[in-house]
């Protein structure tokens, strides 16, 4: 499978986040995706649905204000449906985007997405890239629907 991996547009730099960021973005992004209830394959990316529940539009939020800066490449919507209703994150983007989502956050292959990721060889960041755990999206993934 060619999940355009090692095209460098796609590359995440991890230095771009404030430094005093970095460690605790790496660390809580797979955890909030952990949290997904929903996943939605789209054209060019994926919806995740998440609970409204107290805090979460804020941990999507920092999320979005963080990974913005290290992974420009993505197109970042976020909806809250009426009456408490559910949250939706939409990551698409141009090509190669929709292969880098699913390789990272639904095959869980972190070789591949580890390539990807800058962190101008700062020693404790490669340390803690390494050793967070992906999500397994696998289990809330409904294919082939564009809400």
């Amino acid at each position: 499978m060619n999940t355009n991996v090692e095209n460098q547009s796609l590359a995440c730099d991890l230095t771009a986040i404030p430094s005093s960021a970095r460690e605790e973005h790496v660390v809580t992004a797979p955890q909030l995706f952990q949290t997904a209830q929903e996943v939605q394959e789209l054209s060019n990316g994926y919806a995740f649905r998440f609970l409204n529940e107290p805090g979460k539009f804020m941990a999507i939020a920092n999320y979005i204000e963080n990974e913005r800066l290290c992974c420009a490449f993505f197109d970042f919507e976020l909806e809250v449906k009426p009456d408490g209703g559910a949250l939706w994150l939409r990551l698409t983007g141009n090509q190669g985007v929709k292969e880098l989502l699913r390789s990272g956050l639904l095959d869980g292959n972190k070789d591949d997405l580890k390539k990807l990721i800058q962190t101008a060889s700062d020693a404790r960041l490669d340390e803690i890239v390494a050793q967070v755990p992906l999500p397994d999206l696998t289990g809330v993934l409904n294919k082939g629907s564009d809400e």
